[in-house]
Parts: C-alpha cells; sequence; structure tokens
C-alpha cells in the first residue's frame, strides 16, 4: 500500500512540475506588441522662385521609432503603410508613404525615415500647401502585420492598425517635444501556438494534479 502511496507521489510532483514549466513557458514566450512612435514630422512648403524646380511643392518627412519589448521573441514586420490625412481625417485629401518589412531583434528598437508621397496635381496640393503656411493637426495611420519568432517557431501574422493625432506650428513643425505613441483601437494580441497550447496544457495538468491529490 505504501509503494501505490509512493507512486502516486511521484506522479503528483511530476505533474505540478509540468504545470510550473508549462507557465514559466508561457510567461517567458508571451508575445507582446511592438510599440509605435512618431519621432520626427514637418510639414514644409518651397517658397523658392517659381521659375525653380520644385517650386511651391509641399515636402512631408516623418520618423517612426518602433520598440520590440519582448525578451525572448523576435518580430517580422511586413511592410508598413502609412497615410497622412487632412481634417477631418478623410481619404479624399490623403498621402501615403510605405516602409520596407524588416526584423527586428528581441528587446530592439527601430527607426525608419522617409516622405510622403503628395499628390503633384495643383488643386491637390493647395490644401498642403494652405496647412504648410499655419498650424493643423494632421493624422498618421500606420498599417501592416507582424509575425512573432522564437528560435525556429514562427507564429502567424497579427495585423497592425494604428493611428496619431501631431500638431504642427506655423513653420510646419511638430509641435509636440516628446514622441508621440501610435494608438490602436484594434483587439488585442491573443496568444498563439503553442502559447494556446501551454494555457490547455496547464489546465490540463492541474486537474489531473487535483484529482491524484484526492486519492492520497
Amino acid at each position: 500500500m505504501s509503494g501505490s502511496h509512493g507512486l502516486c507521489r511521484f506522479c503528483l510532483v511530476f505533474l505540478l512540475t509540468i504545470v510550473f514549466l508549462a507557465l514559466l513557458f508561457y510567461l517567458t514566450y508571451r508575445p507582446i506588441k511592438p510599440r509605435y512612435y512618431l519621432t520626427a514630422f514637418s510639414l514644409l512648403l518651397n517658397s523658392s522662385s517659381s521659375s525653380a524646380p520644385g517650386a511651391g511643392a509641399v515636402v512631408a518627412s516623418f520618423e517612426v521609432t518602433i520598440k520590440n519589448r519582448n525578451k525572448e521573441l523576435g518580430v517580422y514586420h511586413d511592410d508598413l503603410g502609412l497615410s497622412l490625412s487632412l481634417p477631418p481625417f478623410n481619404y479624399s485629401s490623403s498621402a501615403t508613404a510605405v516602409v520596407p518589412g524588416f526584423y527586428q531583434g528581441h528587446q530592439r528598437t527601430a527607426s525608419k525615415a522617409g516622405f510622403f508621397n503628395l499628390s503633384s496635381s495643383s488643386s491637390s496640393k493647395r490644401p498642403w500647401a494652405a496647412v504648410a503656411n499655419g498650424s493643423a493637426v494632421l493624422r498618421i495611420a500606420v498599417e501592416s502585420a507582424v509575425r512573432y519568432k522564437a528560435v525556429a517557431w514562427r507564429s502567424r501574422r497579427h495585423r497592425v492598425s494604428l493611428a496619431a493625432q501631431v500638431a504642427i506650428d506655423g513653420e510646419g513643425k511638430k509641435t509636440a517635444e516628446d514622441r508621440i505613441r501610435f494608438h490602436s483601437g484594434a483587439p488585442r494580441v491573443y496568444c498563439d501556438v503553442p502559447f494556446r497550447h501551454s494555457i490547455i496544457a496547464v489546465v490540463l495538468v492541474a486537474f489531473a494534479a487535483l484529482m491524484l491529490s484526492g486519492r492520497l
């Protein structure tokens, strides 16, 4: 009888060890979404002579910083599609830019700079030129997708849909001295394989441990 009790105790200790390791694995490799910041922005009007090339052109430049907060997970970023909108932030008056996709190591910060592609037609340039000559609040949106990497494992794609508002002064420069964080109204990132499997394993093993402990 004592041998049976000893076997049960061994099984219980073994199962509790598995529970602990599964929880440790989940907490270590649980994905955390990267954070996106607008660190620089300007909307400038080329007011040189009308006969000079590019005279009257509006140039919108940006710098986006992406922070990977995961301690053990790298992040694959798809191409980042950025759009710049004028009030009232509709798609009829917007400019676009694309940042090529890249891989980001764990706990790394990446900065990506570029220019928005503004329409070259005179009718489309008028509102941008008006904004560049005075203060305004603009909206910048980011659309992309990320995959998480742990050793040889890669997660499915998680959509990124973010936006931020940036105020500019009379010179077309960002008024905020600090970086501006992009926020999202999209649903949070849920646990993926193998993280979902870890949760299921924890529940099943804990149930089995309780059943065995009732027989000791």
